[in-house]
């Protein structure tokens, strides 16, 4: 195992954010890594920017630990009745009780997205709590940073939506956001 100098996201998320083309190319290598994982078709099942580590050498690098071991074939299920998770990264489905898919780690996905554009984390002035739950299940998602670009913020919407059938693979993501950088690069 490698020791990563940077510790998790949340210690150097903002170092990793000073300008978009920045944020792109470091959300790049979180999506790269929960695509690896999902097309050997696992669920994460505790995404989060705890379980995010940077590195840094010439530039960032991002690895996507496990700390508790929870990668899980996507077709079994650790305990139904269980949920596992930091609360603002847990799909609104989870919380209902419904299983885990790779639906559920692109719900938190988006969450990370939104935190790559406030810089703190997600409802951090509310209590992780009940309440915030049942907010979470009745649509209750972070508010919209300030001038966030319309294209990414229609992507971190379809990434939390309610519905986690209509939410896109990690591949579609890999390939938007590619997309995206490649055009910034132009």
């Amino acid at each position: 195992m490698e020791y990563t100098n940077k510790g998790n996201l949340r210690r150097c998320l903002t170092e990793m954010t000073k300008s978009w083309v920045q944020k792109l190319f470091n959300l790049y290598q979180i999506i790269v890594g929960l695509n690896d994982i999902h097309k050997e078709n696992l669920i994460h099942y505790n995404f989060h920017d705890g379980n995010i580590l940077c590195d840094e050498y010439a530039y960032i690098h991002i690895y996507i630990s496990d700390y508790l071991g929870l990668y899980q074939l996507a077709n079994s299920f650790l305990n139904e009745y269980n949920i596992y998770g930091v609360l603002p990264f847990i799909a609104p489905e989870i919380l209902r009780g419904q299983p885990y898919t790779q639906a559920s780690d692109i719900y938190s996905f988006s969450i990370i997205m939104w935190e790559f554009t406030s810089e703190i984390p997600p409802f951090n002035d509310t209590a992780h709590d009940f309440q915030l739950a049942l907010s979470i299940c009745k649509g209750k998602r972070p508010e919209i940073i300030k001038n966030t670009p319309q294209c990414y913020v229609d992507l971190m919407k379809k990434c939390w939506d309610e519905d986690p059938l209509k939410r896109p693979s990690s591949e579609e993501v890999l390939d938007i956001i590619k997309n995206w950088i490649f055009l910034s690069e132009n």
